[in-house]
Protein backbone atom coordinates (compact mmCIF):
# COMPACT_ATOMS: atom_id res chain seq x y z
CA UNK A 1 0.00 0.00 0.00
CA UNK A 2 1.47 2.98 -0.53
CA UNK A 3 1.73 6.73 1.42
CA UNK A 4 -1.31 8.22 -0.15
CA UNK A 5 -3.53 4.88 0.05
CA UNK A 6 -2.13 4.99 3.71
CA UNK A 7 -3.12 8.81 4.21
CA UNK A 8 -6.14 8.21 2.34
CA UNK A 9 -7.09 5.46 4.83
CA UNK A 10 -6.81 6.69 7.73
CA UNK A 11 -9.14 10.15 7.11
CA UNK A 12 -11.57 7.86 5.85
CA UNK A 13 -11.34 6.29 9.21
CA UNK A 14 -11.21 9.47 11.04
CA UNK A 15 -13.71 10.97 8.76
CA UNK A 16 -16.23 7.99 9.63
CA UNK A 17 -15.07 8.44 13.12
CA UNK A 18 -16.54 11.92 13.66
CA UNK A 19 -19.64 11.54 11.33
CA UNK A 20 -20.47 8.56 13.48
CA UNK A 21 -19.75 10.15 16.71
CA UNK A 22 -22.06 13.16 15.57
CA UNK A 23 -24.81 11.27 14.60
CA UNK A 24 -24.77 9.36 18.23
CA UNK A 25 -25.03 13.06 19.49
CA UNK A 26 -27.88 14.02 17.28
CA UNK A 27 -29.63 10.51 18.86
CA UNK A 28 -29.13 11.70 22.28
CA UNK A 29 -30.60 15.14 21.73
CA UNK A 30 -33.26 14.08 19.34
CA UNK A 31 -35.72 15.93 21.90
CA UNK A 32 -34.09 19.13 21.50
CA UNK A 33 -35.58 21.37 18.77
CA UNK A 34 -32.92 24.11 16.79
CA UNK A 35 -31.11 25.53 14.16
CA UNK A 36 -30.20 23.16 11.51
CA UNK A 37 -26.76 21.42 12.40
CA UNK A 38 -24.09 20.13 9.66
CA UNK A 39 -21.11 17.55 10.74
CA UNK A 40 -18.11 19.36 11.51
CA UNK A 41 -19.34 22.91 11.14
CA UNK A 42 -22.77 22.80 13.49
CA UNK A 43 -24.51 26.05 13.35
CA UNK A 44 -20.99 27.98 13.00
CA UNK A 45 -21.65 28.13 8.79
CA UNK A 46 -23.97 31.25 9.88
CA UNK A 47 -22.72 34.31 9.75
CA UNK A 48 -25.05 35.64 11.58
CA UNK A 49 -23.12 33.66 14.56
CA UNK A 50 -20.40 36.63 15.08
CA UNK A 51 -23.41 38.87 16.80
CA UNK A 52 -24.24 35.75 18.94
CA UNK A 53 -26.32 37.42 21.40
CA UNK A 54 -29.00 38.49 18.11
CA UNK A 55 -28.31 34.80 16.82
CA UNK A 56 -29.84 33.12 19.93
CA UNK A 57 -32.34 35.78 20.24
CA UNK A 58 -33.35 35.08 17.42
CA UNK A 59 -33.42 31.49 17.90
CA UNK A 60 -35.94 31.82 20.55
CA UNK A 61 -38.65 32.88 18.55
CA UNK A 62 -38.41 29.53 16.58
CA UNK A 63 -37.72 27.30 19.17
CA UNK A 64 -39.01 28.24 22.16
CA UNK A 65 -37.00 29.20 25.43
CA UNK A 66 -35.03 25.83 25.36
CA UNK A 67 -33.16 24.72 22.31
CA UNK A 68 -30.03 22.99 20.93
CA UNK A 69 -27.26 25.29 19.50
CA UNK A 70 -23.61 23.47 17.59
CA UNK A 71 -20.82 24.88 17.87
CA UNK A 72 -18.64 22.73 15.62
CA UNK A 73 -19.18 19.25 17.14
CA UNK A 74 -20.08 20.03 20.45
CA UNK A 75 -23.84 20.49 21.37
CA UNK A 76 -25.26 22.71 24.54
CA UNK A 77 -28.28 22.90 25.26
CA UNK A 78 -29.68 26.85 25.67
CA UNK A 79 -31.84 27.49 28.24
CA UNK A 80 -33.49 31.02 28.62
CA UNK A 81 -36.77 30.03 30.97
CA UNK A 82 -36.58 31.68 34.44
CA UNK A 83 -37.62 28.73 36.16
CA UNK A 84 -35.35 26.58 34.51
CA UNK A 85 -32.52 28.78 35.03
CA UNK A 86 -33.17 28.99 38.72
CA UNK A 87 -33.39 25.34 39.27
CA UNK A 88 -29.83 24.74 37.33
CA UNK A 89 -28.36 27.91 39.42
CA UNK A 90 -29.31 25.96 42.91
CA UNK A 91 -28.65 22.77 41.75
CA UNK A 92 -24.67 22.40 42.41
CA UNK A 93 -24.99 18.52 42.55
CA UNK A 94 -26.32 17.76 39.06
CA UNK A 95 -25.02 21.04 37.56
CA UNK A 96 -21.37 22.12 37.78
CA UNK A 97 -18.68 23.84 36.30
CA UNK A 98 -17.68 21.82 33.65
CA UNK A 99 -14.11 21.46 31.54
CA UNK A 100 -15.41 25.36 29.94
CA UNK A 101 -14.24 26.56 33.17
CA UNK A 102 -11.44 23.99 34.60
CA UNK A 103 -9.79 24.05 31.26
CA UNK A 104 -10.28 27.84 29.45
CA UNK A 105 -11.27 29.97 32.28
CA UNK A 106 -8.47 28.51 34.99
CA UNK A 107 -5.69 29.31 31.89
CA UNK A 108 -6.62 33.19 33.97
CA UNK A 109 -7.91 32.04 37.29
CA UNK A 110 -6.48 29.13 38.16
CA UNK A 111 -8.26 27.45 40.69
CA UNK A 112 -9.90 30.25 42.27
CA UNK A 113 -13.56 31.04 43.42
CA UNK A 114 -14.89 31.07 39.72
CA UNK A 115 -13.40 28.28 38.80
CA UNK A 116 -13.21 26.17 41.94
CA UNK A 117 -16.08 23.51 42.67
CA UNK A 118 -17.56 21.41 45.28
CA UNK A 119 -15.87 21.44 48.79
CA UNK A 120 -12.61 23.76 47.52
CA UNK A 121 -15.27 26.38 46.22
CA UNK A 122 -17.03 26.18 49.82
CA UNK A 123 -14.05 26.30 51.46
CA UNK A 124 -12.61 29.38 49.61
CA UNK A 125 -15.36 31.02 49.83
CA UNK A 126 -15.78 30.80 54.02
CA UNK A 127 -12.42 32.41 53.78
CA UNK A 128 -13.20 35.38 51.52
CA UNK A 129 -16.64 35.65 52.22
CA UNK A 130 -16.68 37.74 55.81
CA UNK A 131 -14.55 40.39 53.47
CA UNK A 132 -17.91 41.28 51.06
CA UNK A 133 -20.72 41.80 53.98
CA UNK A 134 -22.43 45.07 54.43
CA UNK A 135 -20.89 45.33 57.59
CA UNK A 136 -17.16 45.15 56.13
CA UNK A 137 -18.07 46.96 53.21
CA UNK A 138 -18.88 49.77 55.02
CA UNK A 139 -15.13 50.49 56.45
CA UNK A 140 -14.16 51.35 53.24
CA UNK A 141 -16.86 53.86 52.38
CA UNK A 142 -14.92 56.74 53.26
CA UNK A 143 -11.84 55.63 50.71
CA UNK A 144 -14.76 54.75 47.80
CA UNK A 145 -15.85 58.16 47.90
CA UNK A 146 -12.09 59.86 48.54
CA UNK A 147 -11.15 57.88 45.73
CA UNK A 148 -14.34 58.68 43.25
CA UNK A 149 -13.67 62.44 43.90
CA UNK A 150 -10.12 62.18 43.29
CA UNK A 151 -10.69 60.16 40.03
CA UNK A 152 -13.09 63.21 39.10
CA UNK A 153 -10.50 65.71 39.29
CA UNK A 154 -7.93 63.74 37.39
CA UNK A 155 -9.88 62.38 34.72
CA UNK A 156 -13.24 64.43 34.54
CA UNK A 157 -12.86 67.88 34.98
CA UNK A 158 -10.08 68.36 32.44
CA UNK A 159 -12.43 67.21 30.12
CA UNK A 160 -15.87 68.90 30.72
CA UNK A 161 -17.80 69.84 28.04
CA UNK A 162 -15.77 67.91 25.23
CA UNK A 163 -17.08 64.71 24.26
CA UNK A 164 -14.69 62.44 25.98
CA UNK A 165 -14.64 57.84 26.08
CA UNK A 166 -15.68 57.36 29.71
CA UNK A 167 -14.49 54.04 30.15
CA UNK A 168 -10.64 54.41 31.08
CA UNK A 169 -12.03 56.61 33.66
CA UNK A 170 -14.57 53.49 35.29
CA UNK A 171 -11.82 51.11 34.60
CA UNK A 172 -9.04 53.24 36.73
CA UNK A 173 -11.20 53.97 39.63
CA UNK A 174 -12.48 50.40 39.94
CA UNK A 175 -9.02 49.17 39.91
CA UNK A 176 -7.95 52.03 42.56
CA UNK A 177 -10.89 51.33 44.53
CA UNK A 178 -10.53 47.01 44.56
CA UNK A 179 -6.76 47.62 44.99
CA UNK A 180 -6.86 49.23 48.36
CA UNK A 181 -9.75 46.94 49.51
CA UNK A 182 -8.08 43.60 48.82
CA UNK A 183 -4.53 44.31 48.81
CA UNK A 184 -3.55 47.72 50.71
CA UNK A 185 -2.64 48.65 47.15
CA UNK A 186 -2.67 52.77 45.90
CA UNK A 187 -3.14 52.39 41.99
CA UNK A 188 -3.10 56.32 42.04
CA UNK A 189 0.47 56.40 42.93
CA UNK A 190 3.15 57.05 40.14
CA UNK A 191 4.94 53.62 40.42
CA UNK A 192 1.71 51.80 40.19
CA UNK A 193 -0.29 53.77 37.25
CA UNK A 194 1.59 52.40 34.02
CA UNK A 195 0.94 48.72 35.93
CA UNK A 196 -2.37 50.17 36.32
CA UNK A 197 -3.29 50.79 32.55
CA UNK A 198 -1.56 47.49 31.50
CA UNK A 199 -3.59 45.94 33.88
CA UNK A 200 -6.90 47.07 32.60
CA UNK A 201 -6.20 46.95 29.00
CA UNK A 202 -4.94 43.11 29.92
CA UNK A 203 -8.05 42.15 31.48
CA UNK A 204 -10.22 43.42 28.95
CA UNK A 205 -8.06 41.72 26.20
CA UNK A 206 -8.05 38.19 28.38
CA UNK A 207 -12.00 38.80 28.56
CA UNK A 208 -13.01 38.64 24.94
CA UNK A 209 -10.26 35.86 23.96
CA UNK A 210 -11.79 33.52 26.76
CA UNK A 211 -15.16 34.92 25.57
CA UNK A 212 -14.89 33.48 22.17
CA UNK A 213 -12.61 30.37 22.81
CA UNK A 214 -16.01 29.14 25.07
CA UNK A 215 -18.74 30.20 23.47
CA UNK A 216 -16.88 29.19 19.78
CA UNK A 217 -15.16 26.08 21.32
CA UNK A 218 -12.01 27.38 19.87
CA UNK A 219 -8.95 24.81 21.49
CA UNK A 220 -6.83 26.57 24.04
CA UNK A 221 -3.43 25.44 22.58
CA UNK A 222 -0.60 27.16 23.13
CA UNK A 223 0.42 27.76 19.68
CA UNK A 224 -2.55 29.67 18.85
CA UNK A 225 -1.83 33.90 18.92
CA UNK A 226 -4.68 34.71 20.99
CA UNK A 227 -4.05 32.19 23.62
CA UNK A 228 -0.18 33.46 23.37
CA UNK A 229 -1.52 36.63 24.18
CA UNK A 230 -3.72 35.47 27.25
CA UNK A 231 -0.13 33.53 28.89
CA UNK A 232 1.25 36.67 28.26
CA UNK A 233 -1.23 38.86 30.35
CA UNK A 234 -1.37 36.11 33.11
CA UNK A 235 2.86 36.50 33.48
CA UNK A 236 2.37 40.16 34.08
CA UNK A 237 -0.47 40.15 36.38
CA UNK A 238 1.50 37.42 38.29
CA UNK A 239 5.04 39.39 38.43
CA UNK A 240 3.07 42.19 39.76
CA UNK A 241 1.05 40.09 42.43
CA UNK A 242 4.37 38.68 43.50
CA UNK A 243 6.25 41.93 44.51
CA UNK A 244 2.48 42.76 46.60
CA UNK A 245 3.25 38.67 48.44
CA UNK A 246 6.29 39.34 48.90
CA UNK A 247 5.86 42.67 50.65
CA UNK A 248 2.72 40.98 52.76
CA UNK A 249 4.98 38.14 53.74
CA UNK A 250 8.15 39.90 54.93
CA UNK A 251 5.46 41.77 57.24
CA UNK A 252 3.68 38.34 58.29
CA UNK A 253 7.88 37.37 59.04
CA UNK A 254 8.39 40.60 61.03
CA UNK A 255 5.50 39.95 63.05
CA UNK A 256 4.02 43.56 61.87
CA UNK A 257 0.58 44.49 61.79
CA UNK A 258 -1.64 43.39 59.02
CA UNK A 259 -4.36 45.04 56.98
CA UNK A 260 -7.65 42.53 57.27
CA UNK A 261 -7.73 42.05 53.97
CA UNK A 262 -8.48 39.65 51.00
CA UNK A 263 -4.57 38.93 50.45
CA UNK A 264 -3.95 38.42 54.22
CA UNK A 265 -6.66 35.87 54.88
CA UNK A 266 -5.39 34.09 51.65
CA UNK A 267 -1.83 34.15 53.35
CA UNK A 268 -2.88 32.95 56.80
CA UNK A 269 -4.71 30.13 55.17
CA UNK A 270 -1.48 29.29 52.80
CA UNK A 271 0.63 29.55 56.46
CA UNK A 272 -2.07 27.33 57.90
CA UNK A 273 -1.76 24.75 55.51
CA UNK A 274 1.87 24.75 55.60
CA UNK A 275 1.60 24.19 59.42
CA UNK A 276 -0.68 20.86 58.67
CA UNK A 277 0.72 17.86 57.83
CA UNK A 278 -1.99 16.70 55.97
CA UNK A 279 -2.67 18.92 53.48
CA UNK A 280 1.01 20.65 53.66
CA UNK A 281 1.14 23.40 50.98
CA UNK A 282 4.59 24.22 49.48
CA UNK A 283 3.67 26.40 46.77
CA UNK A 284 1.66 30.24 46.93
CA UNK A 285 -0.13 29.15 43.82
CA UNK A 286 -3.76 29.41 45.26
CA UNK A 287 -3.04 32.49 46.51
CA UNK A 288 -1.94 33.82 43.24
CA UNK A 289 -5.38 32.18 41.87
CA UNK A 290 -7.32 34.28 43.97
CA UNK A 291 -5.70 37.17 43.89
CA UNK A 292 -5.51 37.00 40.10
CA UNK A 293 -9.10 36.58 40.15
CA UNK A 294 -10.41 38.92 42.56
CA UNK A 295 -7.92 41.35 40.24
CA UNK A 296 -9.91 40.89 36.98
CA UNK A 297 -13.51 39.94 37.95
CA UNK A 298 -13.44 42.64 41.51
CA UNK A 299 -12.49 45.68 38.79
CA UNK A 300 -13.85 44.56 35.43
CA UNK A 301 -17.70 44.10 35.82
CA UNK A 302 -17.90 47.08 37.84
CA UNK A 303 -16.58 49.23 35.66
CA UNK A 304 -18.51 48.31 32.82
CA UNK A 305 -21.45 48.84 34.82
CA UNK A 306 -20.18 52.04 35.21
CA UNK A 307 -19.54 52.67 31.55
CA UNK A 308 -23.41 51.56 30.76
CA UNK A 309 -24.81 53.50 33.57
CA UNK A 310 -23.28 56.71 31.44
CA UNK A 311 -24.37 55.88 28.19
CA UNK A 312 -27.73 55.41 29.33
CA UNK A 313 -28.07 58.33 31.57
CA UNK A 314 -26.74 60.60 28.58
CA UNK A 315 -29.90 59.62 26.81
CA UNK A 316 -32.08 59.89 29.54
CA UNK A 317 -31.79 63.52 30.72
CA UNK A 318 -35.59 62.62 32.89
CA UNK A 319 -33.57 60.00 34.78
CA UNK A 320 -30.80 62.07 35.57
CA UNK A 321 -32.89 64.63 37.12
CA UNK A 322 -34.74 62.27 39.30
CA UNK A 323 -31.34 60.66 40.80
CA UNK A 324 -30.88 64.48 41.40
CA UNK A 325 -33.80 65.28 43.09
CA UNK A 326 -33.63 62.21 45.01
CA UNK A 327 -30.14 62.88 45.81
CA UNK A 328 -31.52 66.41 47.24
CA UNK A 329 -34.07 64.90 49.21
CA UNK A 330 -32.55 61.81 51.06
CA UNK A 331 -28.84 63.41 51.78
CA UNK A 332 -27.33 66.19 53.72
CA UNK A 333 -24.21 65.63 51.72
CA UNK A 334 -22.51 64.09 49.34
CA UNK A 335 -19.18 64.27 50.55
CA UNK A 336 -19.34 60.96 52.65
CA UNK A 337 -21.86 58.01 51.83
CA UNK A 338 -22.44 55.73 54.35
CA UNK A 339 -24.47 52.41 54.35
CA UNK A 340 -27.48 54.74 55.65
CA UNK A 341 -27.57 57.25 53.16
CA UNK A 342 -27.34 53.93 50.11
CA UNK A 343 -29.95 52.73 52.22
CA UNK A 344 -32.51 55.94 51.62
CA UNK A 345 -31.64 56.39 47.95
CA UNK A 346 -34.39 53.67 46.53
CA UNK A 347 -34.73 55.51 42.87
CA UNK A 348 -30.81 54.99 42.53
CA UNK A 349 -31.01 51.53 43.67
CA UNK A 350 -33.75 50.78 40.86
CA UNK A 351 -31.10 52.76 38.36
CA UNK A 352 -28.64 50.18 39.05
CA UNK A 353 -30.81 47.31 38.68
CA UNK A 354 -32.08 48.37 34.97
CA UNK A 355 -28.52 49.38 33.74
CA UNK A 356 -27.74 45.69 34.63
CA UNK A 357 -30.72 44.47 33.11
CA UNK A 358 -30.36 46.15 29.85
CA UNK A 359 -26.42 45.60 29.87
CA UNK A 360 -25.87 41.88 32.02
CA UNK A 361 -22.19 42.44 32.62
CA UNK A 362 -21.89 38.75 32.78
CA UNK A 363 -23.80 37.97 29.68
CA UNK A 364 -23.85 33.77 29.45
CA UNK A 365 -22.86 31.59 32.16
CA UNK A 366 -22.65 27.59 31.48
CA UNK A 367 -22.60 24.47 33.54
CA UNK A 368 -22.37 21.14 32.74
CA UNK A 369 -24.27 18.28 33.21
CA UNK A 370 -23.15 15.22 35.99
CA UNK A 371 -26.31 13.04 35.15
CA UNK A 372 -29.34 12.53 33.36
CA UNK A 373 -31.70 15.45 33.85
CA UNK A 374 -35.37 15.37 33.13
CA UNK A 375 -36.90 18.63 32.32
CA UNK A 376 -40.34 17.88 34.07
CA UNK A 377 -42.60 20.55 32.27
CA UNK A 378 -41.60 19.06 28.75
CA UNK A 379 -40.22 15.57 29.37
CA UNK A 380 -37.38 16.19 27.80
CA UNK A 381 -33.82 14.72 29.26
CA UNK A 382 -30.42 16.22 29.07
CA UNK A 383 -27.98 13.83 28.92
CA UNK A 384 -25.02 13.68 31.64
CA UNK A 385 -22.16 14.99 30.59
CA UNK A 386 -23.39 18.06 28.32
CA UNK A 387 -22.75 21.31 28.71
CA UNK A 388 -26.39 24.19 29.36
CA UNK A 389 -26.09 27.67 28.21
CA UNK A 390 -27.33 30.19 30.25
CA UNK A 391 -27.83 33.44 28.35
CA UNK A 392 -28.84 35.94 31.14
CA UNK A 393 -28.23 38.91 29.14
CA UNK A 394 -31.10 37.33 26.47
CA UNK A 395 -33.21 36.48 29.74
CA UNK A 396 -33.01 40.17 30.90
CA UNK A 397 -34.34 41.08 27.65
CA UNK A 398 -37.45 38.80 27.29
CA UNK A 399 -40.37 40.03 26.33
CA UNK A 400 -42.37 37.53 28.12
CA UNK A 401 -40.98 38.76 31.38
CA UNK A 402 -40.19 42.45 31.03
CA UNK A 403 -43.14 45.31 29.70
CA UNK A 404 -41.29 47.09 26.83
CA UNK A 405 -37.87 44.93 27.58
CA UNK A 406 -35.99 46.89 25.42
CA UNK A 407 -36.54 50.39 26.94
CA UNK A 408 -34.76 52.13 29.88
CA UNK A 409 -37.60 52.26 32.94
CA UNK A 410 -35.82 52.15 36.47
CA UNK A 411 -39.19 52.02 37.94
CA UNK A 412 -39.86 48.84 36.90
CA UNK A 413 -37.42 47.95 40.02
CA UNK A 414 -39.46 49.71 42.52
CA UNK A 415 -41.45 46.71 43.86
CA UNK A 416 -38.20 44.57 43.16
CA UNK A 417 -35.89 44.43 46.26
CA UNK A 418 -32.61 42.62 46.43
CA UNK A 419 -29.75 42.45 44.22
CA UNK A 420 -31.57 39.37 41.90
CA UNK A 421 -35.60 38.37 41.07
CA UNK A 422 -35.47 34.47 40.59
CA UNK A 423 -39.46 34.49 39.69
CA UNK A 424 -38.17 36.79 36.60
CA UNK A 425 -34.46 35.55 35.56
CA UNK A 426 -32.92 38.57 36.51
CA UNK A 427 -29.56 37.24 38.08
CA UNK A 428 -27.32 39.89 37.42
CA UNK A 429 -24.78 38.17 39.93
CA UNK A 430 -26.11 34.55 39.63
CA UNK A 431 -28.15 32.55 42.03
CA UNK A 432 -27.67 29.62 44.97
CA UNK A 433 -23.98 28.98 46.48
CA UNK A 434 -22.48 29.89 43.21
CA UNK A 435 -23.74 33.59 42.97
CA UNK A 436 -21.06 36.91 43.01
CA UNK A 437 -19.42 37.00 46.53
CA UNK A 438 -18.57 40.82 45.49
CA UNK A 439 -22.54 41.65 45.21
CA UNK A 440 -22.51 44.09 47.75
CA UNK A 441 -19.71 45.72 47.27
CA UNK A 442 -20.35 46.23 43.20
CA UNK A 443 -23.49 47.50 44.63
CA UNK A 444 -21.97 50.05 47.24
CA UNK A 445 -19.33 51.18 44.79
CA UNK A 446 -22.25 51.47 41.44
CA UNK A 447 -23.74 53.99 44.14
CA UNK A 448 -21.89 56.07 45.21
CA UNK A 449 -20.53 56.75 41.67
CA UNK A 450 -23.74 57.49 40.61
CA UNK A 451 -24.36 60.34 42.91
CA UNK A 452 -20.74 61.67 42.94
CA UNK A 453 -21.28 62.47 39.19
CA UNK A 454 -24.58 62.70 38.63
CA UNK A 455 -24.99 65.43 41.36
CA UNK A 456 -21.76 67.41 39.94
CA UNK A 457 -22.80 66.81 36.42
CA UNK A 458 -25.03 66.46 33.67
CA UNK A 459 -24.28 63.77 30.79
CA UNK A 460 -25.54 64.54 26.96
CA UNK A 461 -24.75 61.59 23.95
CA UNK A 462 -22.51 61.85 21.89
CA UNK A 463 -25.26 61.15 18.62
CA UNK A 464 -22.90 59.87 16.31
CA UNK A 465 -21.69 57.05 18.46
CA UNK A 466 -23.16 53.55 18.91
CA UNK A 467 -21.48 51.05 21.20
CA UNK A 468 -19.99 47.88 19.77
CA UNK A 469 -21.09 45.29 21.88
CA UNK A 470 -19.14 41.99 22.11
CA UNK A 471 -19.69 39.31 24.30
CA UNK A 472 -16.60 37.73 26.18
CA UNK A 473 -16.74 36.38 30.09
CA UNK A 474 -17.63 40.21 30.24
CA UNK A 475 -20.22 41.87 27.94
CA UNK A 476 -17.65 44.82 26.74
CA UNK A 477 -17.96 47.85 24.07
CA UNK A 478 -15.01 47.41 21.52
CA UNK A 479 -15.17 51.23 20.79
CA UNK A 480 -15.53 52.32 24.22
CA UNK A 481 -18.61 54.43 26.03
CA UNK A 482 -18.38 58.22 24.36
CA UNK A 483 -20.18 60.57 26.19
CA UNK A 484 -20.09 64.51 27.01
CA UNK A 485 -20.02 66.16 31.02
CA UNK A 486 -20.90 69.80 31.78
CA UNK A 487 -20.72 71.37 35.09
CA UNK A 488 -24.40 71.25 37.28
CA UNK A 489 -24.77 75.03 38.01
CA UNK A 490 -26.26 75.18 41.54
Amino acid sequence: MSMLDSITSMMLCVGTSLILHYVYQHVKFRSFKGPLAIPLLGNIYDPSLLCIIKYLHSCIHRYGSIFLFWIGMKPMVVVCDPVMVRKILVDTKTFVKGPDYTEKFSLVFGQGLVTSNGAKHKEDRACLGRFFTKVHIEKYHKMICETTDKMIEEEIVPHLGKIMDIQDFFHILSLRIFGKFSMGIDYSQPKYKAIAKKLNKGVKEGSSIIGKHIIFNIPMFSFIPSIYKVKQIVSFVDEHIKDIITQRMNCMEKKMALKDDLLSALLRQYKEKQENIETKENDLTFVYDHIRTSLAAGHDTTAFFGCYMAFLLAKHPEVQDKIRNEIKCQLTTTTYIDEEAISKLSYCRCVLQEVLRLYTIIPFVNRTTIKDYKIEDTNQTIPAHSTILIPLSIVNRSKHIWKNQNEFIPERFVDIQGHNNAQKGYLPFGYGTRSCIGANLAMTEGIIMMVKLVSQFQFYPDETFKPHIIAGISLISKNGIRVRLEPIVH
